[in-house]
């Protein structure tokens, strides 16, 4: 099967019912009759769907993207300029939010700008993804005017969980690192979650900086135990819950033998489940504890955190 057009209707129809689920797919046709349903219900089990390459899958979803997705979005009334939030990010930025969206996004979205950042933005990208985003700027003229608005609209959500202008242009990965550790311990792990699957290699450069209460273990046991001298044994505790063996082990084998009974007296009290937001701050004072300690030049996170040895 070489292309998405060699496909029948019903076939194509079949590929987005399994592509996004019974439920959401059947939302989306409404209009279709219960006969209609069951021919492509029949039809998902048909060789060709079941051994669609991914690229025919990939052609079936944007063409029902760009075509069907036009007649349910109606661009705002006035709206002249849907990306005309583009115009406040900086380069970095736009690279970070077009990373892992389709050429044709891409092409979109860079097609809005004046000429000198298209040609800087393109610069960032791999030549064959360069090539993909050139072809695809000739094809705009093609895709509906209410397709672009839905396209704008959701760049526009997902610019929403980008750090701000401002916290890229002072200190980039660094600088996020700092943000971060100043959010919530759920908020840091989302965000740095949500990174990761939009942009790894800005990920793995702010690991390189930012310390989580699960890099503790990673550093040396000297500051270990000057970290677990700067916090209460019931804190201690209460940061342990959840955690494997291997990190309680840790943490004990860097305390005082009497500090240690004191914890063993403290977990023991602990025994069952405890209030999230009391074992995330106790984590929080432990990372805090640490990251005092860098600031003081008693060592570099980056070096035991992601390290980078020669032998």
């Amino acid at each position: 099967m070489a292309n998405g057009t060699q496909l029948t209707g019903t076939q194509k129809a079949a590929i987005l019912f399994k592509a996004l689920g019974y439920n959401l797919a059947r939302s989306l046709f409404k209009d279709i009759g219960e006969d209609e349903v069951a021919r492509i219900q029949q039809a998902m089990n048909d060789p060709k769907v079941q051994r669609a390459p991914f690229q025919v899958k990939k052609q079936v979803l944007e063409e029902f993207y760009f075509g069907f997705i036009a007649d349910k979005v109606q661009p705002e009334e006035g709206e002249k300029r849907p990306f005309r939030f583009l115009s406040d990010l900086n380069d970095d930025q736009i690279v970070y939010l077009l990373q892992n969206e389709t050429a044709r996004v891409r092409a979109i979205a860079v097609a809005q700008l004046d000429i000198e950042r298209q040609v800087s933005i393109l610069q960032r990208f791999e030549s064959d993804e360069q090539a993909d985003i050139l072809m695809e700027m000739g094809k705009i003229e093609d895709v509906p005017y209410e397709g672009v608005v839905n396209i704008a609209a959701n760049l526009h959500e997902k610019a929403k969980l980008m750090p701000s202008k401002a916290e890229y242009d002072s200190g980039g990965a660094k600088g996020l690192a700092d943000v971060l550790t100043q959010m919530d311990a759920r908020t840091e792990k989302q965000f740095l979650h949500h990174l990761e699957q939009e942009s790894p290699d800005l990920a793995q450069e702010i690991k390189r900086y930012h310390l989580m209460f699960e890099d503790i273990v990673k550093l040396p046991d000297d500051v270990i135990r000057e970290v677990l001298k700067e916090v209460e044994p019931s804190e201690i505790a209460y940061s342990l819950k959840g955690q494997p063996d291997e990190t309680r082990e840790k943490f004990v084998e860097n305390m005082p033998e009497r500090a240690q009974i004191i914890l063993e007296d403290e977990m023991r009290l602990l025994e069952g489940p405890q209030p999230r937001r009391k074992v995330e701050s106790a984590q929080k004072k432990i990372v805090a504890a640490a990251k005092k300690l860098e600031e003081e030049g008693r060592f570099s996170m980056e070096d035991f955190v992601d390290p980078d040895y020669i032998e």
